[in-house]
């Protein structure tokens, strides 16, 4: 099962590059970050970013000229590409690329006097919204992340010999393979800018190639979004929240909730500087180990790669809460976003 969800996984990122045309006058951008949990020797670890836009529905005013294309459509500039951007419920389908390193720490690796852990997470996420009626649009992203976690592999104690203390030693092992996969689905009525709002399912499958890199459970629940966006700042809020259904008898249930937290100052159309970190709680761990809180600053900006828009950004996060016994302290986030056009079929109502 796991390999058939894999191969599935690798066929619509292949799938969303096929089927993706040049970027056209309907097309455009976005970007707002979404955070998946994934788990450690039971502990949630995080990553993930959540990229959705549209130039098609918004524009700025860059006073730059109109660019035409070889087929004498007008062409978006690049400044509208980047205001598109900042909408998270747009047209355009693209690849929002993400890599998360952190460093964690806390009471068990203290005990067992090892040095804090890193831990890395590349999420690999084709967006692809679709119009199901002239006001109903889904947006559909599935998450796949590539884990790679030191595990404890063993430990190895050596009883206390007169009036000295127990020696212990840790053997840990690094995995590295698929995690959990999102699917993550957002319904939206149509909005007046510059205030948007959606919802809809949220599902974690069991598809870890290692059971240290998954919960091994199968989880479901709610997901929401409300999000201003103007022409000085973009604030807003994603929540997530997971229970499990189905998977392993011997893994811990799941009951995690995830809120995203959202706030950027436009520097210019296409630069901005704010932060967009995930606060994630683990309702079934004790009060100690339920909370991770994130504080932290970043940018992002749009260049172009010869005719690609692509989206860049760095972030740096500091976990002000995090759990005692094994949590992130330290996080870097890497985003490489290449900007790609809709296929026509997705922008016309179904119904």
């Amino acid at each position: 099962m796991n390999k058939i969800l894999t191969h599935a996984a690798a066929c619509s990122v292949i799938g969303l590059l096929a089927c993706s045309p040049a970027l056209s006058q309907e097309d455009a951008t976005d970007t707002l970050s979404n955070e998946r949990p994934s788990f450690h020797n039971g502990y949630m670890l995080s990553g993930e970013e959540l990229v959705l836009a549209s130039a098609a529905e918004t524009s700025a005013d860059s006073g730059q000229a109109d660019s035409v294309g070889e087929s004498g459509e007008k062409q978006p500039t690049q400044a509208e590409i980047a205001e598109a951007i900042n909408n998270p419920l747009s047209s355009l389908w693209l690849l929002f690329t993400q890599n998360d390193t952190k460093w964690y720490g806390g009471d068990v690796l203290d005990k067992i006097n090892e040095n804090k852990k890193v831990m890395n997470t590349t999420l690999i996420q084709p967006v692809m919204p679709m119009q199901i009626t002239e006001d109903w649009k889904m947006i559909f992203r599935p998450v796949i992340p590539i884990n790679s976690f030191d595990t404890l592999a063993g430990l190895d104690v050596e009883p206390p010999n007169g009036g000295s203390r127990a020696r212990i030693e840790a053997d840990f092992d690094r995995k590295t393979g698929l995690g959990d996969i999102i699917l993550w689905t957002a319904f939206s009525n149509a909005y007046t800018p510059p205030n948007i709002f959606g919802f809809g399912p949220t599902v974690m499958l069991d598809t870890a190639t290692d059971e240290k890199l998954g919960t091994g459970k199968w989880s479901a629940g709610p997901m929401a979004l409300a999000f201003h966006v103007g022409d000085d700042w973009i604030y807003g809020v994603v929540a997530q929240q997971w229970w499990s259904f189905a998977g392993d008898s011997d893994r811990d249930d799941v009951n995690l909730t995830d809120i995203q937290y959202v706030l950027r100052y436009r520097v210019s159309p296409e630069t901005n500087i704010g932060f967009g970190p995930n606060i994630q709680v683990n309702w079934n761990a004790d009060s100690d180990n339920r909370w991770t809180v994130p504080i932290g600053l970043g940018g992002d900006t749009l260049v172009k790669f010869g005719p690609l828009p692509v989206k860049l950004g760095f972030e740096a996060y500091y976990n002000v809460v995090k759990p005692d016994d094994f949590g992130p302290e330290w996080q870097i986030r890497l985003m490489f976003v290449p900007v790609i056009g809709a296929p026509k079929w997705s922008q016309k109502p179904w119904f």
